[in-house]
């Protein structure tokens, strides 16, 4: 009798290509660190919502709509409101780079040497970095000078010094600073300076945790997340202002406070967790809300909205389950490539899928998005699996070269 596709050897085999596929796209975590999948379930939410964003801007041109019109559906709600998962980025990295030092600090954790921990920002980072400007540079070279939408930058013969320079200072991560506008021809490359910009200021920022008393450490941190938005509120229309660290430590300092619950215990499950899924859920609509609010309400709220949106992440009951699975946190590790690209895999996909158009908003929205993420997603694992991941490993200097020099990579330690 012929077995069915999911039950004895074929579901087994099914399995096991799951596993080798999950195994080869896996993130590598430096040995001695701890595996958090939570974090990398957060940075899968953080991902797709930024990639609905970014359809949502793309398919609106494509589809024949105005860059501001009205809102005025459910599925344009909810993606508009996308852009925020850079956010939650920055909240991710507040607690991913701070609970070392939490740790030196707090537990008697490891002493973090600022030479090590600023080379591996270095290395870890900066080659799949410097292979996305270099393709950039291709694409603008070969392509974008012969697209009629890019005839403005290069469409005269200085074009060649105007990628040079705009490319050079994403290179230094000072576009911003330099040119006051989002890096070109990749806009997302903005938020990417001001990572490195807490990356620079984190170790110092980490001195908080010196302070042994929970009230006094957390108080300051709180207060310094109401703080800063009050502060920079009145210079917030300012490009250097809002595309820095200083419109965004806010978000970060989130991340201090997660890390100090999650050092203390207190991120452990707890007797009502389906209450905490449910926050979840609330913070997601909080979220889009607030997207649609004037004034100081988003930077002196969304912390706090985002803080709790990872404190259920871990303290709920299903919300735990749902970010932990193998294929989410899998997808989540390779969020820097998919951030990479993905724009740039919007603006050629939706070539193709703009002939799926239904003329109803909130469908095309759909269809775009289930459509373009999948494959947005396939692609930037062989992009990942290829200009990322290598670099994950600590020791891919000394691996490369003990290549050079004709050693054997097998008698070096992992």
């Amino acid at each position: 009798m012929q077995r069915s596709l999911f039950g004895g050897k074929n579901s087994v085999r099914f399995a096991a290509s799951n596993v080798e596929i999950l195994r080869h796209l896996s993130r590598i975590t430096t040995p001695g660190r701890e595996f958090i999948p939570q974090i990398d379930g957060l940075r899968f939410v953080a991902i797709i919502t930024v990639i609905a964003y970014h359809i949502r801007m793309i398919g609106l041109f494509h589809l024949g709509h105005g860059p501001h019109e009205p809102v005025t559906d459910a599925v344009s709600y909810v993606f508009a409101a996308g852009h925020f998962g850079v956010m939650l980025f920055f909240t991710i990295s507040g607690f991913v780079l701070s609970l070392p030092f939490a740790r030196q600090y707090l537990a008697a954790g490891k002493k973090i040497s600022l030479r090590d921990y600023f080379i591996r920002r270095i290395t870890r980072i900066e080659p799949p970095y410097v292979i996305h400007l270099l393709i950039l540079f291709l694409f603008c070279a070969l392509l974008y000078r012969r697209m009629p939408l890019h005839l403005s930058w290069y469409g005269s013969e200085s074009w060649l010094y105007y990628e040079a320079t705009h490319l050079g200072s994403s290179l230094f991560y000072v576009n911003g600073l330099v040119f006051g506008t989002h890096p070109y021809p990749n806009p997302v490359l903005w938020s990417l300076e001001v990572e490195v910009q807490f990356y620079i200021l984190a170790p110092f920022l980490a001195k908080v945790f010196t302070a042994r008393n929970v009230l006094l450490r957390r108080g300051i941190l709180a207060g310094a997340m109401v703080i800063m938005p009050l502060l920079v509120g009145p210079f917030s229309q300012h490009y250097i202002i809002w595309a820095s660290l200083m419109g965004n430590l806010q978000y970060f300092l989130a991340g201090f406070l997660l890390a100090d619950f999650y050092l203390s215990g207190e991120l452990r499950p707890v007797t009502y967790a389906v209450f905490w899924d449910l926050i979840f859920l609330l913070t997601g609509c909080a979220v889009v809300w607030i997207n649609f609010q004037n004034g100081l309400l988003s930077p002196l709220l969304l912390p706090w909205i985002l803080l709790l949106c990872c404190l259920a992440a871990f303290l709920g009951q299903l919300t735990p389950a749902m970010l932990g699975n193998p294929w989410i946190i899998t997808i989540g590790g390779m969020c820097y490539t998919i951030y990479l690209y993905h724009l740039i895999m919007i603006s050629a996909f939706i070539q193709l899928t703009i002939h799926l158009q239904t003329n109803i908003l909130w469908l095309d929205l759909l269809i775009q998005f289930f459509v373009m993420t999948p494959a947005i997603l396939l692609v930037s694992a062989g992009l990942f699996a290829l200009f990322e991941r290598p670099f994950m490993r600590r020791d891919w200097p000394v691996r490369v070269l003990a290549v050079v020099l004709g050693k054997k990579t097998d008698k070096l330690k992992p």
